[in-house]
């Protein structure tokens, strides 16, 4: 087992943090799954309004690579198809038929290579939860990558507690992974804060990674920039970690079964808590009841990288997790000149007080965008052995081969999210490194 310590980063101490004691149920009435969440897709739809449809069956594909479809993630009736410019599709809504979606098992053999692994996610549909870096788009089943890397070590401000959530997991977890390693020749690493996934150390082909320190240090970047950096010719493979139950149980039984644990939570929330529900639910079936009276921002994943969202929106594909914050446009007396206390809060000490209690965050940006100004903010913050400040001007200036040289295929936007939080220029960072991305899929 290898061990990685992290001195760089900052964990926000943000209000609201969900209980770890019980998990409620809730059944939403409809669910959707977003073509726009995926990087550089072109969606060809397999279905129209008003069609009955199974859980499972696909409803879109790539026309980039035709053999990867996109499952439904309920039985029911396709009660929606929401387009936006230029006819994007922007969510495909099932209203769910729980009455005819019966979960039903059937006999699977034992997969024992890449080519039936491969064979098993494409006929399943289920290819669209492999992930690959760089790029952070779904992966090319023709392609091998070079490893594959599942982090638990969920540092993100109210983030999911993984090891609460998939406690139970356990026989799932392991099966996904018995399968995933024929998938490639490399390592797979499975990164961990804490001993509750103990049984990994029983599977001789998993690589375990200890991850200690502070946020972004349980990014999946931050591990692999610790333990095996990528290059523009490498590719790795990732999968989330309530993924990988989702596979675990198409592996053990050849079911779909796209329950996941939601994390509620932030100062917007009159009960943080945890909620069993299923992947793409409605948002206001799971919290119309549980929010303060007061203009709310709700965002689908969490408060750094996550998806500003509405009550009526749905779920993202890939989070596990609902961050609701207060709405605030009311610039404060003497702003910067404030002396500090209770209503600021600093990462660098700027201010008289203290960032151990948990302090409730709201919108208001505390300033306006400006040019950069270069005192090493970003760097207190940055664990990767990367310079940032420099990545971000080549970017900028389209210098494709210094941002190459700089590192870009190792970054992502999670991973430099707390550099757009303590910005004193308020610059997204995160939006420019994925400028620079685009930038060089499309060159390509």
């Amino acid at each position: 087992m290898k061990k990685i310590k992290i001195k760089k980063g900052h964990d926000i101490n943000i209000a609201g943090k969900a209980r770890i004691d019980s998990i409620s149920e809730k059944f939403p009435e409809t669910v959707s799954i977003s073509p726009v969440e995926f990087n550089y897709i072109k969606p060809k739809l397999l279905i129209e309004e008003g069609q009955s449809i199974r859980i499972g069956e696909p409803i879109f594909y790539d026309k980039n690579n035709p053999s990867v479809k996109w499952p439904s993630l309920a039985s029911g009736v396709i009660e929606r198809i929401e387009f936006g410019e230029r006819r994007a599709i922007l969510n495909i809504i099932t209203r769910i038929d729980y009455e005819s979606e019966k979960i039903q098992t059937s006999s699977t053999t034992n997969l024992s290579s890449r080519e039936e692994v491969i064979n098993f996610l494409l006929d399943k549909n289920l290819f669209p939860f492999i992930q690959k870096r760089p790029f952070d788009m779904v992966a090319n089943p023709a392609e091998k990558p070079k490893a594959i890397i599942v982090s638990f070590a969920n540092t993100a401000p109210l983030g999911t507690d993984f090891n609460f959530s998939l406690s139970g997991e356990k026989k799932y977890i392991t099966e996904g992974l018995k399968n995933l390693k024929h998938l490639t020749d490399g390592k797979i690493y499975v990164a961990v804060n804490s001993s509750q996934f103990d049984f990994v150390d029983d599977l001789e082909f998993v690589e375990k990674i200890f991850v200690e320190g502070p946020h972004p240090s349980g990014n999946i970047g931050v591990i692999l920039n610790h333990v095996d950096p990528i290059n523009n010719k490498d590719i790795i493979w990732t999968i989330k970690p309530q993924h990988l139950v989702i596979l675990g149980k198409a592996f053990s039984y050849g079911i779909y079964d796209f329950k996941t644990t939601i994390n509620l939570a932030g100062p917007g929330v009159k009960n943080p808590s945890y909620i069993s529900s299923r992947l793409g639910a409605n948002i206001n079936n799971l919290c119309k009841d549980d929010l303060v009276d007061s203009s709310l921002r709700i965002i689908s994943g969490d408060v750094l990288t996550g998806k500003h969202t509405s009550i009526e929106n749905f779920l993202g594909f890939y989070h596990s997790s609902i961050s609701v914050i207060l709405e605030s446009f009311n610039r404060p007396f003497i702003g910067w000149l404030h002396p500090g206390g209770k209503s600021k809060y600093s990462v660098f000490n700027a201010y008289f007080g203290t960032n151990k209690k948990p302090f409730e965050f709201t919108t208001l940006q505390n300033g306006s965008h400006r040019a950069l100004v270069p005192i090493d903010a970003w760097e207190k913050v940055f664990p990767m052995n990367i310079y940032i400040n420099a990545l971000v001007r080549s970017i900028e200036a389209g210098d494709f081969e210094e941002m190459e040289k700089l590192g870009i295929y190792e970054c992502s936007e999670e991973d430099v999210a707390l550099c757009s939080f303590v910005c004193p220029s308020k610059t997204d960072v995160a939006g420019i490194i994925r400028k620079g991305l685009n930038m060089i899929y499309l060159d390509k």
